[in-house]
């Protein structure tokens, strides 16, 4: 339990000291107003807030009856759709597009928190359509996305490709380690999975966040592009 609360912890301030950095820099060399600037310290906010709430549990000093598999799948249910939107306004993909992934992304959560909750038979029919959704996300991130970035600039497609491809990387690791923990064959026990999905967690966010400060060159392509349909509320 010791260990667990100090991963939780770890990962609690490595996500609020990416949020101070980036907020920093989006305010000194980019634009904080743009979603391009503001999605991903607020995906990170959701993260540490979930791992403050994580590491209360563990230390039984949350007052709210409520878990960490609870907290870490409310955390996913916020953060990871605005993942999924970030890469849709990227690929400056139609509304519907958009809607119709976050909405995937949401069913996915919901169907994976399911896996962990339910028990029996009904758990694996959970993770089967849990990773079915996931499966449909990676198609539209690799062609639908990719598709509608075809007029885009090299150094727009180059940005767009790294954060995708370290998007669907990491989340392709959840549906793997899951299913060997205590919800599913237990080969892995309770401590070594939460180490794992705060490993995992960091790499998807941080990451992204590091990717997007390294090459903020490239962001300002998409600024530029999406300027004026990002203020009109019709393309949103």
């Amino acid at each position: 339990m010791v260990d667990t609360t100090i991963w939780f912890g770890t990962g609690a301030s490595v996500f609020f000291l990416a949020v101070v950095l980036f907020c920093w820099f989006a305010a000194t060399r980019g634009d904080i107003r743009s979603p391009f600037y503001y999605i991903p310290p607020l995906l990170t906010t959701v993260a540490g807030l979930a791992y403050v709430g994580m590491t209360a549990v563990t230390l039984d000093a949350l007052p709210l009856p409520v878990g960490v598999e609870t907290l870490r799948f409310a955390d996913w249910a916020v953060s990871t759709p605005l993942i999924t939107y970030y890469l849709a306004l990227l690929a400056d993909t139609d509304r519907s597009t958009r809607a119709v992934a976050v909405a995937a992304n949401v069913g996915m959560i919901g169907l994976g928190y399911g896996f962990v909750t339910l028990s029996g038979s009904l758990r694996w029919v959970a993770f089967a359509a849990s990773t079915a959704l996931f499966l449909g996300l990676v198609y539209l991130f690799v062609r639908t996305f990719q598709t509608a970035l075809v007029g885009a600039s090299r150094t727009s497609r180059s940005l767009f490709v790294s954060l995708r491809d370290l998007t669907i990387a990491t989340w392709l690791l959840y549906p793997t380690v899951y299913p060997l923990g205590p919800a599913g064959v237990g080969v892995i026990d309770a401590a070594d999975i939460d180490f794992l999905v705060v490993v995992l967690d960091v790499t998807a966010k941080v990451g992204l966040m590091a990717i997007v400060l390294l090459r903020q060159y490239e962001l300002t392509t998409f600024r530029t592009r999406d300027a004026p349909s990002a203020a009109d509320p019709e393309g949103a």
